[in-house]
């Protein structure tokens, strides 16, 4: 396994005439937590979401965990969480139902979800609103339970589009405690 998490080497996008991102480069080991920082426009979620596959790259080179971006784009889905900016939790289902549904995507067994989803839950400490409805949580909590979402399948690499938007400082510290955590049990 490398010991470089994320190569970004000459990365370009553009949206029309627009320059989006320019000739970005950066390198993030393994283990380790990196932000990716800058002003509104900056190009940083357009970066994000080309390292996520979710946009294509039109110019420059991207690796995964040693993966080429390019020629790899199937293996590195399997190898990282991706927690948007937007939600991405259905508030009509508890968070029990959300996490079930992520773990079936992520192809985990079910003796893996019996295991995984519960353990998830008690460590973001939501397993005593699990069975309630999304809508009924607060910022802080659905927060909690997007990461949840994303390490169910346990990735190499975790992608946060500002995780802490919006949140109070509590839920703020409650949720970089938590991302903590999760980068120090990957050791």
């Amino acid at each position: 396994m490398s010991e470089i998490a994320i190569r970004v080497k000459n990365l370009y996008k553009t949206f029309g005439e627009i320059p989006a991102v320019q000739d970005v480069n950066f390198e993030v080991g393994r283990g380790t937590c990196f932000g990716l920082l800058g002003p509104n426009g900056a190009g940083k979620s357009t970066t994000i979401k080309m390292m996520t596959t979710l946009l294509p790259v039109q110019q420059g080179e991207i690796e995964i965990a040693g993966y080429s971006l390019t020629q790899n784009p199937f293996r590195i889905r399997e190898m990282i969480g991706y927690v948007p900016q937007a939600l991405s939790v259905d508030g009509n289902l508890t968070g029990y139902e959300n996490l079930l549904i992520f773990a079936k995507l992520y192809g985990l067994s079910k003796k893996e979800r019996a295991e995984r989803i519960p353990e998830t839950l008690q460590m973001l400490h939501l397993d005593d609103v699990a069975e309630r409805p999304v809508k009924t949580y607060s910022g802080g909590m659905i927060r909690r339970l997007e990461i949840g979402q994303e390490i169910l399948h346990r990735p190499q690499v975790l992608f946060l589009d500002e995780p802490t938007v919006g949140l109070d400082p509590v839920a703020r510290k409650a949720v970089w405690n938590h991302i903590e955590q999760l980068r120090s049990d990957s050791e």
